[in-house]
């Protein structure tokens, strides 16, 4: 089949990952469509073609109404503006070749999909929803509470019982789904991209900072590592993300700063000499490609996906993984980092491997499994 024949239609609840996906899929010379909530104008300041974005906020925008300003704290009142998501967009999305869609979010849409003969790409950001269930069911702060609602795990099951492959960044989330019997032929790896336009080491600029970490502040991300590392030690430390469910330290060795534009990150990362994050869970955070991008030596957990990262760049002794989740562990990478800080003298330690870790060389990985795929 001719690639320009190809017709993928991507399902998201919001941009994600997957607007940079349907953009360089575009690239690719598919026929693309990004269904969504987001408005046209949002997803051009991304480099999403107008001509690929199928908003369909004018018919979602009063269950947003009651979700995000009503009733911002009823989980029922998400799910349900889900579920109504899910039908708008089955009703409303063209017949395709492909679907991609964000797992737990789509069931309807991906059945009349498959009906029609797509081929279907689950896109799972995080582990297994039963080990990551787990994981959020031993956060403290949730104790007694019921983190990952009944019906999210009846859809996420649904899901990967439909689709043909599960798009996943890392190892870890594949041995999440190898917990579980799931066939690892269904399973397509593929590490998410930086716009190297946006992050890059920048010259003369004051290291006011030795450690950053950006993102929720919460047990969730091993903040509660952090503050006990700090404390014991003479570091300083930057937080730049939302509170979740750990307070933020007043002690001087701590500064916090609300979420901003991811331009504006650039300064932040710059400013420091490593970055930090020691997560219990994640799919593969983000953050850790920016501060590589940069040029930070990193310190990150088998969990957060820093261990495919270390993969992907020329020198892989810049970025350190934690041994368990301990205060301990955790000051033993930190001066590790700090020591291959001291190191670095100027030298950029993705090196000529850079290229990799950009949203065009995910897209093009993405592109060639399709064809893959659609050979078969």
């Amino acid at each position: 089949m001719n690639k320009k024949m190809i017709k993928i239609n991507i399902l998201s609840p919001g941009r994600f990952h997957v607007c940079d996906l349907a953009r360089e899929l575009d690239k690719n010379g598919f026929d693309v469509k990004f269904y969504s909530f987001v408005p046209s104008k949002r997803v051009q300041k991304f480099g999403l073609p107008s001509k690929c974005n199928a908003s369909i906020i004018a018919f979602i925008a009063p269950f947003l109404f009651l979700e995000k300003k009503l009733f911002p704290q009823m989980k029922w009142v998400s799910r349900l503006r889900i579920n109504i998501q899910d039908y708008i967009t089955g009703w409303y999305m063209r017949k395709c070749d492909i679907l991609i869609a964000m797992s737990g979010d789509f069931v309807f849409s991906v059945k009349k999909a498959k009906q029609q003969g797509a081929t279907i790409i689950l896109e799972r950001g995080s582990k297994h929803i039963l080990e990551q269930r787990k994981v959020l069911e031993n956060i403290p702060s949730l104790s007694g509470k019921k983190p990952v609602p009944d019906i999210n795990v009846k859809c996420e099951l649904i899901g990967y019982e439909l689709a043909d492959y599960i798009a996943i960044a890392t190892e870890h989330v594949k041995r999440s789904f190898e917990l579980h019997n799931y066939p690892l032929g269904k399973l397509f790896i593929n590490p998410y991209g930086v716009d190297l336009s946006m992050f890059k080491p920048l010259p003369n600029i004051e290291k006011k900072y030795d450690f950053i970490m950006v993102g929720g502040w919460s047990y969730r991300k091993g903040c509660d590592l952090i503050i006990n590392a700090i404390k014991n030690t003479n570091y300083t430390f930057l937080h730049v993300g939302g509170i979740v469910d750990i307070e933020m330290p007043k002690d001087k060795q701590f500064t916090h700063i609300d979420p901003v534009d991811q331009s504006k990150l650039i300064t932040y990362y710059n400013q420091s000499k490593a970055f930090i994050l020691p997560s219990r869970e994640e799919g593969l955070a983000m953050v850790q490609a920016q501060a590589i991008a940069c040029n930070l030596p990193l310190v990150g957990s088998k969990d957060s996906g820093a261990e495919d990262l270390k993969k992907m760049v020329e020198y892989p002794q810049y970025i350190t993984i934690i041994e368990d989740y301990t205060v301990k562990s955790l000051l033993t990478a930190m001066e590790e980092a700090m020591q291959n800080y001291k190191t670095l003298q100027g030298k950029i330690y993705a090196g000529n491997t850079i290229n990799n870790l950009t949203w065009e060389a995910y897209g093009k990985r993405y592109a060639d499994f399709l064809h893959k795929i659609v050979q078969r």
